[in-house]
């Protein structure tokens, strides 16, 4: 009996791993998400999530975001009216040039 239930929680415990590998993997670009949920991330979510970190520190009409090859995103933004350069780099930090 001690066996049989060694067993079933064995292959439980193998199902519960093999499908938390198969959600990690899917979708075209398999990423970590920012907030360490370890759900599928893609570029436009990475955008989205980067504007709405802009738009929480202050600033509207977040606009024309791009990745910098090190991860981080460069925009254009408003804060009080007036045009600045924004920047999100990869630990969420949000600066102005």
């Amino acid at each position: 009996m001690n066996r049989t239930l060694l067993a079933i929680a064995l292959l439980g415990a193998s199902a519960i791993v093999a499908t938390g590998a198969q959600a990690q993997s899917s979708g075209p670009y398999p990423v970590s998400s920012p907030k360490g949920t370890g759900s599928t991330w893609t570029p436009s979510a990475d955008e989205a999530y980067s504007k709405s970190l802009i738009q929480r520190a202050g600033y509207t009409g977040v606009s024309d975001l791009m990745r910098s090859p090190d991860g981080s995103w460069h925009g254009h933004a408003l804060k009080e009216n007036a045009k600045v350069d924004v920047a999100v780099d990869r630990t969420g930090r949000v600066t102005t040039n």
